[in-house]
């Protein structure tokens, strides 16, 4: 027999359940497909007619489409997508995946070359336990999220598999440095294709080769993929943040492997042990399985356009300069007239005008020449 607790539990799920089932059903809406194609194709002023046309609502915010926007990748070429072709028909000729699925191909997925712990049935049984961290904190962690991380890296011993969209602390990366080189702990990093190249930089800027790490393996990730039916496609980004420590621990949160939220913003982390472990765990290797080799070579010194999406880009008004151009203007005037004004008062005070006063200024002597010969004038005393 059921206690109180369990079919409350059971009611709750249940109700859960219904709710999730109706909702479900308006997860896909082909209106706002057909309106990001517009968007895609046209521009903003194509999205407003076509909602105006169908009588939608609008669904999307300015910076959501200012990014996709900025990440549409154009259809190939015609001589590219025709080479892409013959190469698909001569690999496979009977096989229709690649028709109907462009993204599942038959190749084989990678695998973990590094090694990964192996793990019986009953491997992540136990009490589930959740170490909780925020900050900005008032206790007496500065940073606790930054910390936590750095304690749970220095205390592998087997494997660290990290899912992170934004990595750019070098504390953290000497950290698993150290972990790869001393200890022999394997890492895996699994890094946003579009922000793997800050990565980069920052590991050059170090003085670290990827390629040289013999127990380190650095691979990139996307989101999903939306295809159009012009040929252009939409990449998502990979928000996943998660950190595998011998795939018994792991933490997620908001925190990034950044200076900025080490320091700066406000974010949390959860460090959780016990049966939640697995989902995690069968996450990293899924997600390993669908990742692709980063590229360690490329050049850093050409502009990439898709990175301006990462950052706000503010132009000042032309009203707001010319306001304070004559602001200016009018400080420098007021300063000059100022000192014109001050010195044009002494020159009058100390000409007309005498002042009783116990100090007294002696004034050079003035010489003058007079039949080749010199005479010396008596000295004159100003009073103040």
């Amino acid at each position: 027999m059921a206690n109180p607790s369990q079919c409350l539990s059971d009611a709750l799920l249940g109700g859960y359940r219904r709710a999730r089932e109706v909702s479900s059903s308006q997860a896909y809406r082909e209106v706002q497909r057909l309106a990001l194609e517009e968007l895609i194709a046209g521009g903003r002023p194509a999205l407003r007619a076509f909602l105006r046309r169908e009588k939608a609502r609008s669904f999307l915010s300015e910076p959501e489409i200012q990014t996709i926007l900025q990440a549409v990748v154009p259809p190939p070429r015609a001589n590219e997508s025709s080479a892409a072709g013959d190469q698909t028909r001569s690999s496979s000729l009977t096989s229709s995946s690649l028709t109907y699925f462009p993204e599942q191909y038959e190749a084989k997925p990678p695998v973990l070359e590094l090694g990964w712990p192996a793990f019986s049935s009953g491997s992540f049984w136990g009490p589930s336990q959740v170490e909780m961290h925020f900050q900005p904190s008032f206790g007496d962690a500065v940073y606790p999220c930054k910390e936590a991380v750095r304690r749970l890296i220095r205390s592998a011993k087997q494997v660290i598999a990290l899912v992170m969209d934004f990595f750019t602390d070098i504390d953290i990366f000497s950290d698993l440095l150290e972990a790869c080189q001393k200890r022999e702990v394997k890492v895996y990093i699994l890094l946003d294709q579009v922000l793997f190249p800050y990565f980069l930089k920052m590991t050059r800027d170090l003085g670290v080769d990827l390629q040289q790490e013999k127990f380190l393996r650095v691979r990139n990730i996307t989101g999903k993929t939306f295809y159009t039916r012009s040929g252009a496609k939409l990449v998502g980004k990979a928000r996943e943040k998660f950190m595998l420590v011998d795939a018994l621990r792991v933490a997620t949160g908001s925190y990034s492997f950044t200076w900025t939220d080490g320091q700066l913003s406000s974010s949390n982390i959860l460090i959780l042990s016990g049966p939640a472990v697995e989902h995690f765990e069968r996450r990293f290797r899924i997600l390993y399985a669908q990742s692709k080799l980063a590229n360690t070579k490329m050049s850093l010194a050409h502009k990439n356009t898709q990175f301006g999406q990462f950052f706000r880009k503010v132009k000042p008004s032309n009203e707001l300069c010319r306001r304070n151009t004559f602001r200016m203007d009018f400080l420098y005037l007021r300063a000059f007239a100022g000192n014109v004004k001050d010195k044009q008062t002494f020159l009058r005070v100390s000409r007309d005008t005498q002042y009783e006063s116990n100090i007294v200024i002696k004034v050079p002597t003035l010489l003058t020449k007079r039949n080749n010969s010199v005479f010396i004038r008596t000295q004159k005393s100003i009073r103040w």
